[in-house]
């Protein structure tokens, strides 16, 4: 008689979401740069042959292989942080107008985190969910580049883009 192991349905169970915690969504983003405007972007869509910026110049096209479930992750990291100076600077409204000012800063990055949050799922072809559990304990999984003095997470993808484009 052969050898023969016990399978246990819940030790495979358990695999199947310890695979499912850990899954990567690999992708990829597009860094765009115009020699003539010196105009920064970001895109989720590659386009084969070239684009043209509105000023008419060919603009220089940087791909990036990414997770995007790790760009995602910190992303929403981020949107929480800003939510929290948001809710700090609330009980500044003594000083009106620098609060004020502050809100709208605040809010302005917010939105373009969001924005963000957006191209990735566009990128992934749908819906991402984040990586499980803290932040501090999945230092080593995600691609963080350094942290910012707001508390910001700044990932591998958008640490630095302009130097992507130095000859």
């Amino acid at each position: 008689m052969a050898d023969s192991k016990l399978i246990s349905l819940s030790r495979y169970r358990e695999k199947k979401k310890k695979e499912e915690e850990d899954r990567r969504y690999p992708g990829k983003m597009v860094w765009l740069h115009c020699p003539k405007c010196n105009t920064l972007e970001y895109s989720e869509i590659i386009a084969p042959n070239g684009r043209t910026h509105k000023c008419g110049a060919p603009v220089n096209e940087s791909e990036v292989d990414l997770d995007l479930r790790a760009e995602f992750t910190i992303t929403l990291h981020n949107i929480k942080k800003i939510d929290e100076h948001i809710e700090k600077n609330s009980q500044f409204k003594r000083i009106k107008i620098i609060s004020k000012s502050l809100d709208d800063a605040l809010r302005a990055l917010k939105n373009s985190e969001e924005t963000y949050l957006e191209r990735l799922s566009l990128a992934a072809g749908g819906k991402i969910d984040p990586y499980p559990g803290k932040i501090g304990d999945m230092a080593d999984k995600l691609p963080i580049r350094e942290t910012n003095k707001m508390g910001l997470l700044i990932s591998e993808f958008r640490f630095e883009p302009e130097k992507r484009f130095t000859p």
